[in-house]
């Protein structure tokens, strides 16, 4: 075999694998873009939103979509999807996460924020901060959770060091 035929099978090879990659892929993801889909539709429906712009599973209490998105006055609203009842507020009615974050870091400065996002704690709407401090030279990892309406302090969660 020549080098150009060489070349010209080694690049099918590598196109067969990505494709088949892909394949596996949306195999594996496709249940939950289902979920996904399901949630926003009955985001939609419940809360009367005219499009969904984010939408994810939240796992603590219990199992819950949370869905943003805008209503048809073009708000931004939150929508809390339990199994058999939701909950919708409009973003204007509690704090964002832009503002969360800022409180939080005034209050531990020296804390590294991962992530914040919406859920429900206890039944009621909250903001989760996921988190990590140094102490001892040992990094250790953090929940702390806010009231969504107006910012107050409700938990912390260590994880455990390894």
């Amino acid at each position: 075999m020549t080098a150009a035929r060489w070349t010209l099978l080694s690049v099918m090879i590598v196109v067969v694998v990505l494709i088949a990659l892909n394949a596996y892929y949306r195999s594996v993801q496709s249940p939950m873009w289902k979920q996904e889909r399901l949630a926003e539709a009955k985001a939609i429906e419940t809360a009367g939103l005219k499009e969904a712009t984010l939408s994810y599973p939240f796992v603590w209490d219990e199992s819950i979509w949370i869905v943003e998105g805008k209503d048809k006055n073009n708000e931004d609203t939150y929508v809390w999807l339990k199994k058999d009842t939701s909950l919708v507020l409009k973003a204007k009615d509690g704090l964002t996460s832009q503002e969360i974050e800022q409180r939080f870091l005034q209050s531990k400065p020296d804390a590294s924020i991962k992530n914040t996002k919406l859920g429900m704690l206890n039944n009621a709407p909250v903001w989760e901060v996921y988190y990590s401090k140094v102490q001892s030279s040992v990094k250790t990892y953090y929940y702390d959770f806010y009231q969504f309406q107006n910012g107050a302090f409700v938990v912390t969660y260590k994880l455990p060091t390894q």
